[in-house]
């Protein structure tokens, strides 16, 4: 009973999750409208193939980006890691715990792909949003000094070494071979789903098929990413302190739980093996889990 009432609480956790990753995020409505309003303006790209997806290509997509941030044998490395996650909690179950160990071992690999597939996820995005002005800058430099948008690829990747740089050399290395513009984008856009991209591959797509000034273009483009940039720092400066707080309070529980075990093995014993005393041990990790997804929730809902 007490190892399905803990799954149930993580499906709800995990289905809650995923409602709040469901809402737009307001930095990028300027960069949404814009590309909306390109899409009725050029209709010689298929800009709906780019930002739409069915439910096997999103996940596609995020498979993709999973194994772009592990990078060489991304498979070998998962199956590593959940063997370690279970090992972990077939010690932890059977020091402490004593809960039927097929569940225990289902919870804490259901937990340890979405907490891994999140942190992927969002280290990427992070090192996506660093770096990719950067890489526009660049660009646009090059741009401006007479280069071609090919030439201007090249130049990025060779000054950049990170993943934007390597996407600009795949590009570039795909333009010279005469791939189509269409199919080398449509890959680039899904290794990296993000509006941004999304937005300079409708322009880049759009000054090679029409012509424009791509300058003007890139560079509002690229004063939007740096002030939403500025802005994520500015967040996570005034959040530090309610966050930092958060995490202490969070664990002083589990230390007291240890310093219990070093003082009074007997009372710990109760918390966690005597069926009144589980109940304890319930609303502890309940409370907690309830108390740091609310700090969690309340961090990412300032914009």
């Amino acid at each position: 009973m007490s190892s399905w009432l803990l799954l149930s609480v993580a499906f709800v956790g995990f289905g809650f999750a995923f409602y709040l990753k469901r809402k737009p995020d307001p930095r990028y409505v300027f960069l949404e409208q814009t590309s909306q309003r390109k899409s009725k303006e050029l209709s010689a790209l298929d800009i709906e193939g780019l930002t739409k997806s069915n439910l096997l290509q999103r996940i596609t997509s995020t498979w993709n980006v999973i194994s772009a941030s592990l990078g060489k044998f991304p498979v070998p490395k998962i199956v590593l890691f959940l063997m370690l996650i279970n090992g972990v909690a077939f010690f932890v179950n059977q020091r402490w715990l004593s809960f039927p160990q097929t569940e225990i071992n289902i919870a804490a690999t259901l937990l340890a792909l979405f907490f891994g597939t999140r942190f992927l996820i969002d280290r990427r995005r992070k090192a996506f949003d660093t770096d990719f002005p950067d890489a526009l800058n660049i660009l646009m430099s090059a741009v401006t000094a007479g280069e071609s948008i090919n030439a201007a690829f090249a130049y990025v990747s060779k000054v950049s070494d990170n993943d934007v740089g390597r996407e600009f050399k795949d590009i570039s290395d795909r333009m010279r071979l005469g791939e189509s513009t269409q199919a080398i984008f449509d890959r680039s856009c899904k290794r990296f789903p993000y509006p941004p991209f999304l937005f300079f591959v409708i322009t880049i797509r759009a000054n090679m098929e029409r012509g424009g000034q791509l300058k003007s273009v890139l560079g509002k483009l690229i004063r939007v990413l740096v002030e939403a940039r500025n802005l994520e720092k500015k967040k996570m400066a005034m959040t530090s302190e309610a966050r930092i707080s958060a995490k202490i309070v969070g664990a002083i529980p589990f230390c007291f739980m240890l310093l219990l075990n070093l003082i009074n093995p007997k009372d710990l014993e109760f918390v966690l093996f005597h069926p009144d005393g589980r109940w304890i041990l319930y609303y502890l990790l309940i409370s907690e889990g309830t108390g740091m997804f609310i700090v969690w929730w309340l961090v990412r809902s300032i914009r």
